[in-house]
């Protein structure tokens, strides 16, 4: 099994400011919009956070850390849901981060709930303030600043980290083709004109590393499992885009999941001689025809790379544990990749680098613009606009994929996955809300009538409706669900 996580973090900003009006600052801005999601949660736990561990080994001295990453000083609004996910503030961004899940499928529905989630907390918010609140669904300002959309894959504890960076890098620098959200302007603060596949490619610096503000690297060393340490770690992948496309979004999530499970296989393929240097150079090559030079002495394209990562997954999706849609997954990706390769514009209807740059081309044709116009860095930027919707009228109208309906997503906006612990969680959640003091991805503290009982879910994998429902039903308080704990073998401070 392969769980997986979503992390996603908005762009928010302000328009229609009457003159003298000041404008509000990006952190209080972020809380009214986290402040106004209406669900279920409790306050976010912060007990289990160590964001300092490195996966070589080390923990790096507090004294000398950038201050983004000690999250665990941080105390801005910070709630777990009753969906299984999180809504908070990172820094100056409202975040979503997903629940954990088995599949790709899973890994859209509960992304894009998540949107739906946080585009009705902004427009509570504008109507509690009074501003005109934007959330923007994007990865950069064009200002030289870049926040994320992180993945999260949970891996045994047994495969080196050696090889994850040794094998992982060339699948992260050549799918910006696949799965990036396309980007007008190059240089990371896009100043000169152009376009590219990628919204990210320009703020990596280096291949390995713990910090994910500053000198970013492609594979980050983050050493924070959520889960029992000694036998998982998380892969903390921070290089993708925040897709709108389900299709590109699906492949992002599943392909990586098909790429980390062949390479735990044994497969090996040719890498980039300069992964950060590809992934740059590829972003920057809409044709998908610049090639280059790999570790086995060849040049290649980043389709060809892919193409090559593609044809591992493939033999490995017949294993008994593979991921349960892998047939879904490989499909789309090879049809993007057998698209690319013939013109990169038949891929309009399912990766976001093509919607957005069709609709630019079309903007150019009809006014004979370069692209230094700010019309286009306009129209780039209402594409990710979840307020203004541009995205769903183009879903809406047929002009892009569809793989999860409106009823998947409503229903994920309020209740979790059901093959995770997230399931156990949300529910937990939801049906002790008065009850519960704190939470997070693998605790939950409840005040019960003769004191508080935390209850700990150290496996992501243990904690699903099937083997949980039917022993929730005669649990009728706090005191009766640790009393259950108790009866299967826990107590309030042992792991389940």
């Amino acid at each position: 099994m392969s769980v997986v996580g979503l992390e996603t973090e908005y762009g928010v900003f302000v328009t229609g400011l009457e003159p003298g009006q000041r404008v509000p600052d990006p952190i209080s801005l972020s809380e009214a919009v986290v402040q106004a999601v209406e669900a279920p949660g409790t306050t976010w736990d912060y007990a289990d956070e160590h964001p300092l561990v490195d996966a070589r080994g080390t923990v790096l001295p507090r004294r000398v850390a950038h201050p983004d990453l000690l999250t665990d000083e941080v105390r801005q609004a910070n709630r777990l849901l009753g969906n299984g996910g999180r809504s908070y503030v990172d820094h100056a961004h409202p975040e979503w981060s997903g629940p954990e899940v088995l599949t790709a499928s899973d890994a859209v529905t509960w992304d894009r709930a998540g949107d739906r989630i946080h585009t009705l907390a902004a427009q509570r918010a504008a109507e509690r303030t009074g501003l005109r609140i934007h959330l923007v669904k994007n990865t950069t300002d064009n200002k030289g600043r870049s926040y994320g959309c992180h993945e999260n894959y949970l891996l045994p504890r047994s495969l080196p980290f050696e090889l994850i960076v040794e094998q992982f890098p060339g699948h992260l620098a050549s799918r910006v083709v696949v799965c990036g959200a396309g980007r007008v302007g190059l240089g990371q603060q896009g100043q000169d004109p152009g376009f590219q596949t990628s919204q990210r490619a320009d703020f990596f610096e280096r291949l390995v590393g713990l910090e994910t503000t500053v000198r970013r690297p492609l594979v980050n060393t983050r050493d924070e499992p959520h889960a029992d340490e000694r036998e998982y770690r998380r892969l903390h992948v921070i290089t993708g885009d925040a897709t709108l496309n389900q299709v590109a979004t699906l492949v992002k999530v599943g392909s990586a999941q098909l790429v980390l499970q062949a390479i735990r296989a044994g497969a090996r393929v040719p890498q980039p001689s300069d992964p950060v240097a590809a992934m740059c150079t590829f972003s920057r090559d809409p044709s998908c025809r610049v090639r280059v030079p790999c570790t086995d002495g060849q040049a290649r394209t980043a389709v060809e790379l892919q193409r090559l990562w593609w044809e591992q997954a493939q033999q490995v999706a017949g294993s008994p544990d593979t991921i349960a849609d892998a047939s879904l997954v490989l499909e789309h990706w090879g049809r993007i990749l057998d698209d690319l390769d013939v013109d990169p514009m038949r891929c309009a209807d399912r990766v976001d680098w093509v919607t957005k740059l069709r609709l630019l081309e079309a903007v150019r044709a009809r006014h004979g613009c370069g692209w230094d116009d700010p019309r286009l860095s306009a129209l780039d930027l209402r594409y990710a606009d979840l307020t203004e919707g541009l995205f769903d009228r183009l879903e809406t109208g047929g002009a892009v994929q569809r793989l999860v309906g409106d009823d998947q997503v409503s229903r994920a906006m309020t209740q979790p996955p059901r093959q995770t612990r997230a399931w156990l969680r949300g529910t937990l959640l939801s049906r002790f809300a008065p009850h519960v003091v704190a939470a997070n991805w693998d605790r939950i503290s409840l005040a019960t009538p003769t004191g508080v009982a935390t209850l700990h879910l150290t496996s992501p994998l243990v904690g699903g409706e099937q083997e949980w429902r039917s022993r929730l039903e005669s649990v009728d308080g706090p005191l009766a669900l640790v009393e259950l704990w108790k009866s299967l073998g826990w107590d309030s401070s042992s792991s389940i």
